[in-house]
């Protein structure tokens, strides 16, 4: 009997979990401040004296990770993602059961349809089933490029705040954190970063919209034409 090579392939991408540590479609890491990567590099703060007011220094800090995901904007991002991944999945597990029954069905047409004929239909299935793996990758990748895209858009838009408290510290440098062996927390602006954002920014909903030209998730629903 014909093996549905195709089949067996859309089915592995179909059921694969779409979610990544609780996010349904963890973006790739968008990192417009920083073009090395410092995770080796061993890091931290030394904490200032009780109410110590905030410092003018010619070197700030910040942590580019948690101004992200502590912002307003960071927190629609990934609300927006888990609700679109939590979709994305279970239209893959539709089509994964919708499938696995077309194979089944077709499996018992193999005894009663005439051999020329069975191997249409095979090859009709393989192409679907091809068709839809091809589909549904796309559909996730699509998303991926979304949450790139609003995160690159938050952290452009974060740069002239950013610019604006780095002058009224009379700094010359911001320093993501994770590249300062040590330094006092007086001078990490994430926290005062945040708020400035999430006052002058908002969620970025329509920041990001102006620059996508309205662009939004694509349509999750992929159903493969009925079989013949």
């Amino acid at each position: 009997m014909r093996r549905f090579a195709a089949f067996a392939g859309a089915l592995a991408v179909l059921a694969a979990p779409v979610l990544a540590q609780d996010s349904p479609v963890a973006p790739p890491p968008v990192n417009p401040l920083r073009s090395a990567n410092p995770d080796t590099l061993p890091s931290g703060t030394v904490p200032a004296a009780e109410g110590t007011a905030p410092v003018i220094a010619p070197v700030l800090t910040v942590d580019e990770e948690l101004l992200f995901a502590r912002s307003a904007w960071g927190k629609r991002v990934q609300a927006e993602l888990e609700e679109r991944g939590r979709t994305l999945q279970a239209e893959n597990d539709r089509l994964a059961q919708q499938l696995a029954g077309e194979e089944s069905d077709l499996t018992a047409q193999r005894g009663t349809t005439d051999a020329a004929e069975f191997r249409r239909l095979a090859e009709a299935f393989d192409a679907r089933a091809t068709g839809v793996r091809r589909e549904r990758a796309q559909a996730a990748a699509d998303l991926n490029a979304l949450a790139e895209a609003d995160r690159t858009a938050f952290y452009r838009a974060a740069l002239p705040v950013m610019g604006r408290l780095m002058q009224e510290r009379g700094a010359v440098a911001v320093l993501d954190q994770r590249t300062v062996f040590v330094s006092l927390d007086v001078i990490d602006i994430t926290a005062d970063l945040v708020t400035r954002l999430d006052q002058e920014l908002g969620d970025g909903a329509g920041i990001v919209m102006q620059e996508t030209g309205g662009q939004t998730a694509p349509d999750e629903s992929t159903d493969p034409p009925a079989q013949e």
